[in-house]
């Protein structure tokens, strides 16, 4: 029942109120659960479950959901369960399914491409998955029946997620390098410059791109160190060659015979999709031009309180003392950063796309 699992109850009771919802988890998070209304009955063991649940989703990390799938086998409890995972890695989970005797149960991968650098339940969203990509891996000997598919695919569909099916090896690989070797060098960036910058001035002036090339360092981290030693070949793999490409660069930076690169940089990344949701959700941005003055910033984010406006991020792109700067502004989705500007034009500020 963490920000994955918490956001897929949430989004079941929200699309799917018909459906009940069972929640696995520590006590406290389960007591926080049902507070929260995310699920209808609170399990303390798996055993607790009833005989006819059709769907059981794990979204522990990795190797619990492995050991998960283990037990679940052990108990031979079920006849009819399909068994999903949410999990950031495929291929060591589908080895395990495939060799497991398959007690009463079917098993397919999955991984919704959507979640925050926040975790925990406090962080669940039931719109998590709205137009999120959710990858569904099959594996060799334990995929469900037609029926039984249809389900999952179905109740997928109306949490609002976008499904698309790949083998988990190659799954694999291909996240090792979109998603996870981001994640390699957020980290790399964030303790390679503060160790080379002892100034406090480092934390005043990184914002900008610094910062948003950097927020996914601030996920959990123990959820990424499950995933290393998950996809440690293909991770590695990508940051060789990424090292290979650095020093490609390098090269070109010698010699002044950059454009190139940062020409075909510019084409490729207007081809990545702007309404899909990653590992981070995108974020709308507006930026607004402010006097560089006590109150401005308060006086902004007061503006978007009394509309129930939620303000995601805030940074400071340019500062000219004593005279004006700007300020990038995000919010969840267009709509909301279309409703903001219009309040903070209404209030005399200069709002650019």
């Amino acid at each position: 029942m963490g920000l994955i699992g918490g956001s897929l109850a949430a989004a079941l009771q929200k699309f799917l109120p018909e459906w009940e919802v069972y929640g696995n988890d520590f006590e406290e998070i389960l007591e926080k659960a049902l507070e929260l209304k995310y699920i209808d009955v609170a399990v303390k063991q798996l055993e607790d479950l009833p005989e006819d649940i059709d769907l059981l989703f794990l979204g522990a990390p990795i190797t619990t959901n492995i050991k998960l799938l283990k037990k679940i086998d052990s108990l031979k409890k079920w006849k009819n369960l399909l068994i999903t995972d949410m999990g950031s890695t495929k291929e060591s989970i589908a080895r395990v399914a495939d060799q497991l005797p398959g007690n009463g149960w079917w098993f397919i991968g999955g991984h919704p491409m959507a979640g925050s650098e926040r975790g925990g339940i406090d962080a669940a969203n039931p719109l998590l998955f709205q137009n999120a990509v959710y990858v569904l891996t099959p594996c060799k000997t334990k995929n469900p029946p037609n029926e039984k598919m249809a389900m999952l695919i179905n109740l997928l569909y109306k949490v609002g997620a976008r499904i698309i099916k790949i083998p988990p090896e190659f799954h694999d690989r291909l996240v090792a390098h979109i998603s996870h070797l981001p994640y390699v060098i957020a980290v790399s960036l964030i303790n390679f410059i503060a160790n080379e910058e002892k100034s406090e001035l480092f934390y005043q002036l990184a914002a900008g791109g610094y910062r948003d090339l950097t927020r996914i360092a601030q996920s959990t981290h123990a959820v990424w160190n499950d995933i290393f030693k998950n996809n440690k070949k293909n991770i590695t793999e990508a940051v060789d060659d990424f090292i290979s490409y650095l020093n490609a660069l390098k090269n070109f930076l010698q010699k002044d015979d950059f454009l190139y690169e940062l020409q075909q940089a510019q084409k490729i990344r207007v081809k990545i999709p702007a309404g899909t949701k990653g590992f981070l959700n995108p974020l709308a941005d507006i930026r607004v031009e402010v006097v560089d003055k006590p109150g401005v910033l308060a006086d902004i984010t007061s503006v978007l309180a009394n509309e129930s406006i939620n303000l995601k991020d805030i940074a400071i792109l340019k500062v000219r003392e004593n005279l004006a700067g700007v300020l990038q502004l995000s919010f969840e989705d267009k709509k909301i950063a279309h409703k903001a500007t219009e309040l903070l034009q209404a209030k005399g500020y200069k709002i650019f796309s």
